[in-house]
C-alpha cells in the first residue's frame, strides 16, 4: 500500500504508524460545538457558548498534547540516556506520558501519587503500564517547596538514567495550550470570540492559550475556575493552591471563580445527556461561566464583552471524558439525578 501522510484519509501505516497517529494534530483540529438553549441559560441575552472538545485526540485527553510537547523538547543527549521518567501526577499527564514516552524510547514511567488517589484511578494508570510511587506529602504542594511529590519527582529525576519533565514549570506545557487550543480556536471562531474560559490545574492551558488569544485581541476576557475549598474535582486545583503554581497564570487571567464539586458534576451530567461525553472539570467550567455571566448581568458589565455582531461569544475547554470518573458521579450527586432500577413482573 502507498503510505498516507498528512492527508484526509486518516490512514496511518508503516513502522511508525502509531507514532504518527499519536502526534498532535494528526487528526486535524478538535471540534468546537455550540451549546443549545437547554444548557445555555443566557441565549436571550445574546450570549453564545462554545465548547472545544479536546478529548477528540488519540489518547482522549488534553494532557496528551503538553506531554508530547515536553517529550519533543528534550535534547537528544538527555532523551537517549533516559530510561525512567518520573512525574508528580495521578491523572491524564502520567496516563499520557506512560504511553507516549515509549515512542520516544523511554521504557519506564513512574507516577508519584498521594494515598488518597482512588483505586479505580490507580487501576487505570496500571493498565497503561505506569509504576506508582506513593508520596505522603501534601496533595497540592507548592511547586517550589522542598516537601511533597513535586520535589520528590525532581530529586528522583537527578538519578542516573532518570528524568523529571516537571509539568509545573515546563515550557512545553504552555506551548501546547497556545498551539493546540488557542491557535485552533482563533482559526475556528476568529475575531468573534470575546471570552475564553478554562480550569486552573498546572495553569499550562489557561496561560498558554490565554496569552496567545490576548495577543490577537487584547480585549478578550480570560476567566479561570478553581476548586472551592472543601470540594474535590479531578484535575484542577483548590482556590488557595493555585497560588503555589510555577506558571504565572495571574499575568493573563482576568477573573478566577471557585466552583464546588456538586455544581461541576451536575453541569457535566447535563452535557453528557446531550451526547457530549465530558468529564467533571468540563462541567466545572460551565458552572463557572454561568456564575460569571450572572455577575456581569447584575453589575451591568456584560455589554463590555460583545463583539462587532453585538454577541458575547464564550469558548471553554473539554479536557477529557467522563469514563474514569463514573463512580464519582453516583457518590457526589444526589440520587434524584439517576433513575432507580425497576423489577419486571410480567
Amino acid at each position: 500500500m502507498k503510505k498516507n501522510i498528512n492527508n484526509n484519509s486518516k490512514v496511518f501505516e508503516g513502522k511508525k504508524a502509531i507514532t504518527d497517529f499519536l502526534t498532535p494534530g494528526s487528526l486535524g483540529m478538535t471540534p468546537v460545538v455550540e451549546l443549545p438553549d437547554s444548557v445555555n441559560k443566557f441565549s436571550k441575552d445574546g450570549v453564545r457558548i462554545f465548547v472545544k472538545l479536546m478529548q477528540f485526540v488519540p489518547l482522549g485527553n488534553i494532557k496528551s498534547m503538553p506531554s508530547w510537547q515536553m517529550l519533543s523538547q528534550m535534547d537528544k543527549e538527555t532523551l537517549s540516556s533516559t530510561k525512567h521518567l518520573v512525574e508528580y501526577s495521578s491523572g491524564n499527564t502520567v496516563l499520557s506520558l506512560a504511553i507516549l514516552s515509549r515512542h520516544f524510547g523511554i521504557p519506564n514511567l513512574h507516577a508519584i501519587i498521594t494515598p488518597d488517589v482512588p483505586e479505580h484511578k490507580k487501576r487505570l494508570l496500571k493498565l497503561v503500564g505506569a509504576d506508582l510511587m506513593i508520596s505522603h506529602g501534601p496533595r497540592s504542594p507548592d511547586v517550589h517547596s522542598k516537601i511533597g511529590g513535586v520535589y520528590e519527582a525532581k530529586q528522583l529525576g537527578k538519578k542516573k538514567g532518570w528524568h523529571n519533565l516537571n509539568q509545573y514549570i515546563n515550557p512545553g506545557n504552555t506551548s501546547a495550550g497556545e498551539e493546540y487550543v488557542a491557535k485552533e480556536l482563533w482559526s475556528q471562531l476568529g475575531g468573534d470570540l470575546t471570552i475564553f474560559a478554562s480550569t486552573i490545574g498546572t495553569a499550562g492551558t489557561i496561560y498558554g492559550a490565554g496569552s496567545y488569544l490576548k495577543s490577537k485581541n487584547k480585549d478578550i476576557y480570560i476567566a479561570g475556575s478553581s476548586i472551592k475549598k472543601g470540594s474535590s474535582i479531578p484535575g484542577p486545583r483548590v482556590d488557595e493552591a493555585i497560588l503555589k503554581l510555577g506558571i504565572p497564570w495571574y499575568d493573563i487571567v482576568d477573573q478566577v471563580i471557585p466552583i464546588d464539586a456538586v455544581s461541576a458534576y451536575e453541569r457535566s451530567l447535563a452535557l453528557i445527556r446531550l451526547g457530549l461525553f465530558v468529564g467533571p472539570s468540563t462541567g466545572m467550567q460551565l458552572a463557572m461561566i454561568e456564575k460569571m455571566i450572572k455577575e456581569m448581568k447584575k453589575n451591568k458589565t456584560l455589554n463590555k464583552y460583545r463583539n462587532k455582531n453585538k454577541e458575547v461569544v464564550i469558548a471553554f475547554v473539554a479536557c477529557d471524558m467522563m469514563h474514569p470518573y463514573i463512580d464519582d458521579y453516583f457518590s457526589i450527586l444526589p440520587k434524584k439525578y439517576f433513575k432507580s432500577e425497576q423489577r419486571l413482573n410480567l
